[in-house]
Order: C-alpha cells, then sequence, then structure tokens
C-alpha cells in the first residue's frame, strides 16, 4: 500500500511540474516561422494608438495576416467619395480578390457631414502599414475610435496559449482569443430611426419599428436592453456578428420594439448610441 501512494505522489508531482512547464514555455526564437493561417486573433482598444500597435507587433515578428473594424471619418465631401473609393482601391492590402472599396465600405452619411471608411486592410507587412499611416496623415482621416477593432496575426505554431495570455499584458490589448473561438461578438449599435407614434394607449402593446446599423455583412439582430427612470425609458440596441470573414458593407437593419406604458402622461423613450448621444422621442399615453 505504502508503494502504491509513494508512486501516485511521484506521478502528481511530475505531472504538476509538466504542467506548470507548459504554461510558462518561452516563445520560439526569431528563426521559428510564422504559421500562413490565421491562429491568434487580439481585440484592440479603441482609443489604442495604431503607430504603437505596429511597432509592437512588429517587435514581436508577427505576421499581421488580416486587420477588422478599424473605421475612419473623413472630411471628404459627398462628392469626393467616388475618388476617394478609386484612390483605396489602388492600396494592395486593401483591394485584394474579392475584397475591395466599395460605396458599402465608403460612404457619406449627411447628418454628421462626414464620409467613413470601413475597409478590412490584409498583409499588412511594414510597407503596407507605412503606406496606411501615409494615407491617414495624408487624407487628414480622424480614428472613429469604436470597439470593434480587432487583428488576425500568424505566429508560430504551437505557442498560442502561450501568446493568448502573454499579450494581455500590452495596454493597447483588449482581449486575446485564438482564431476558431472569436468568431462571435456582439457590439452596442447606432440607431437610425424608430416610429414612434404621437400617442397610445395604457396597458397596450405599441409596436415601434427600430431601423439600426450593422458594420458588415455579418451582422444581425441581437437583442435590446433597456432602463426606466421615471418617465423615460433608455434603449440600448445590440448587433449580433457572427462569422470571421463578412464583407465590410454597412447593413441598414430593422426590428420591432414592443412598447407597453402602465400608466398615461408624456413618455420619453430614447435610444442610446454608442457615442453617449440619444435618439429621442416622445409619446403621449392616454
Amino acid at each position: 500500500m505504502s508503494k502504491i501512494l509513494t508512486l501516485s505522489i511521484v506521478v502528481f508531482f511530475l505531472f504538476s511540474c509538466s504542467s506548470e512547464n507548459a504554461e510558462t514555455t518561452p516563445p520560439p526564437t526569431d528563426k521559428t516561422k510564422n504559421s500562413e493561417k490565421v491562429n491568434l486573433a487580439i481585440g484592440i482598444k479603441k482609443d489604442a494608438d495604431i503607430r504603437e500597435v505596429f511597432k509592437v507587433l512588429n517587435e514581436l515578428k508577427f505576421d499581421i495576416l488580416q486587420m477588422n473594424g478599424f473605421f475612419f471619418k473623413s472630411d471628404i465631401p459627398k462628392s469626393g467619395v467616388e475618388d476617394l473609393i478609386n484612390t483605396l482601391n489602388e492600396k494592395p492590402y486593401i483591394k485584394t480578390g474579392a475584397w475591395a472599396a466599395t460605396p458599402g465600405s465608403v460612404y457619406y452619411i449627411e447628418s454628421e457631414n462626414k464620409t467613413f471608411i470601413g475597409n478590412i486592410f490584409f498583409d499588412m507587412n511594414v510597407a503596407n502599414q507605412n503606406d496606411l499611416l501615409d494615407l491617414i496623415a495624408s487624407l487628414k482621416l480622424q480614428d472613429g475610435s469604436i470597439d470593434t477593432k480587432n487583428i488576425y496575426l500568424g505566429i508560430p505554431e504551437g505557442t498560442q496559449t502561450y501568446w493568448k495570455t502573454k499579450m494581455k499584458e500590452y495596454s493597447f490589448v483588449k482581449w486575446t482569443e485564438t482564431f476558431d473561438q472569436v468568431c462571435l461578438s456582439y457590439q452596442h449599435t447606432s440607431v437610425i430611426s424608430a416610429d414612434v407614434p404621437a400617442s397610445g394607449q395604457v396597458n397596450q402593446t405599441i409596436p415601434i419599428k427600430i431601423k439600426y446599423i450593422a458594420l458588415n455583412g455579418c451582422g444581425t439582430f441581437g437583442g435590446v436592453s433597456e432602463t426606466n427612470l421615471g418617465n423615460i425609458k433608455t434603449i440600448t440596441v445590440k448587433a449580433k456578428y457572427e462569422g470571421c470573414f463578412c464583407t465590410m458593407n454597412i447593413l441598414n437593419l430593422e426590428t420591432t420594439y414592443n412598447f407597453v406604458a402602465t400608466s398615461t402622461g408624456n413618455k420619453t423613450i430614447r435610444f442610446l448610441q454608442p457615442d453617449g448621444k440619444y435618439l429621442t422621442y416622445t409619446i403621449a399615453i392616454k
């Protein structure tokens, strides 16, 4: 019995040491080849400095295979959108295969008097990084600063577990995950309009059609959340993004929210936008 117990302790000790070593395995040498496929993804904080992101990833010698959700704003007028699309499609990291700048990814919004650019960037080697930085400077592009930024990386095979934890030490990293686990997310999205009637009846369902934005072709309805403060109801709409490769066209989607008031009087229904502003409506309940 004592021999069995002693053997069990030894086996447990060896297993513990092996597990600990596996978790702290250092990264491979500089000569180790990166995977040609995405095997690590990192979320980038919305206010991150893109130059610092490039600097760190270059020092780590990782391959930036794809950059998603990096939206930019421009003061280019509506009349200049077509020329802007042509300029962007001169870039090999934007126009590649089936992917390109289109009116779905480069568009003008009247209410903001801004042109928006929402393309995916591919194969971001140092030359392409520098060209993108020059493009941002020459066109005076403003960072959209939204929580959709992520980068797909090719790193040495077998190091995903190490870097999944290690990358979180960098201040610009919001999350890390292996590629096959990052293809589903929910994001607070912008509401374009809501068909709120001028009046309604107490304790009766009042259907409100909501038009909202999905930032790419993988976007669908992801649900709503609401808070109540007196006669003010605040609603937040979420878009669901499911899929690893998504067309970068902006979608205008619709859903119906059923509003029920339990008391009479003027009620305020407001939709919280990602920038903290509100789209506000008033309805008289009788």
